[in-house]
């Protein structure tokens, strides 16, 4: 014998009222989702196990594991380390508390710190040290080259200077002069030469949500290759430690016609394995790129413009 089941009206607005409760918590969740989180690491052993970072938000107070890379002043510099994946990149930490900046290279530390708003208008924020509890003086993971280079060199101590005797339509000479202590690593590069493209009267254009994009016009295109030559470039270190470099462009781009130009040099970095898992994915790191802007005339006669190192 069938039963017919009666719901009463308190029940239905009961049940209604939970289902709005809980849409609505819902989406403030999804409106007030922290964009950092640092979630810490189930074991405290040291064993090579730390805390895993994950983006999520900015609020609250956060730890983090590292090593220290450099310490100067009331900032320092620390190469986090993550368990079972890549390391992030090496972030600078504020230290407000004078208590915590007797900080030296290769310590082992766990950083307590927060976020907050920063003056600088390429960085909403930057972490403030709360406090610094030292592990090991010295890590057991060592600091790699390039980590240290990023850490205390500078592209203001790279310099370049042509040799326009040398160079013409068919090549470029130059001499790169690294005055850093730990210099960059110019193993390999390898580089490309554009020409600009003067942009058409008449240009498509697409409106996005952010403003106007034209499509179909690059004004710096790369010069058509004639062969399928390595752009990697040639170099010799001289006696003074200089790092002397000639571009013979002939083979892949052929003779440059007039016109107004851009050649940039790039240094293809050693690549670095993760310290935490040493089978990770190889990624590279922070290098070299050098711009050089020149005219041709009609007569192939080169002009060299500006220089920039980046």
């Amino acid at each position: 014998m069938e039963k017919n089941i009666k719901i009463s009206g308190k029940t239905i607005i009961f049940i209604v009222a939970i289902c709005i409760i809980v849409i609505l918590a819902t989406i403030i969740y999804a409106i007030t989702k922290p964009k950092y989180n640092i979630t810490e690491d189930k074991k405290q052993s040291g064993e090579g196990s730390t805390q895993d970072i994950e983006i999520i938000n900015y609020e609250g107070t956060f730890k983090a594991k590292g090593v220290v890379v450099r310490a100067e002043g009331n900032t320092f510099t620390l190469m986090p380390i993550i368990a079972n994946e890549e390391y992030r990149n090496e972030e600078n930490f504020y230290i407000e508390n004078s208590q915590v900046q007797n900080l030296k290279q290769d310590q082992e530390v766990i950083v307590t710190f927060h976020y907050r708003k920063s003056s600088n208008e390429n960085f909403t924020y930057e972490p403030i040290v709360e406090k610094v509890e030292i592990l090991k003086e010295k890590s057991d993971i060592e600091i790699p080259r390039d980590v240290l280079v990023k850490a205390y060199s500078t592209k203001e101590n790279v310099t370049v200077t042509i040799d326009k005797e040398k160079s013409n339509n068919k090549q470029i000479v130059f001499t790169i002069t690294d005055k850093n202590e730990l210099k960059y690593d110019y193993s390999t590069m390898k580089y490309n030469v554009y020409k600009y493209n003067a942009p058409p009267e008449k240009q498509e254009v697409i409106y996005t949500e952010n403003g106007a994009s034209t499509t179909g016009y690059n004004p710096w295109p790369e010069v058509s290759k004639i062969g399928e030559v390595s752009t990697e470039a040639n170099y010799t270190l001289n006696e003074n430690g200089q790092v002397e470099v000639t571009i013979d462009w002939f083979k892949i781009y052929g003779e440059l016609k007039e016109g107004k130009y851009r050649f940039t040099l790039s240094t293809v970095n050693s690549l670095r394995q993760s310290i935490a898992n040493p089978n990770a994915q190889e990624y590279p790191y922070d290098g070299v790129m050098i711009e050089i802007n020149f005219n041709i005339d009609a007569n192939g006669k080169v002009e060299f413009g500006e220089i920039e190192v980046r």
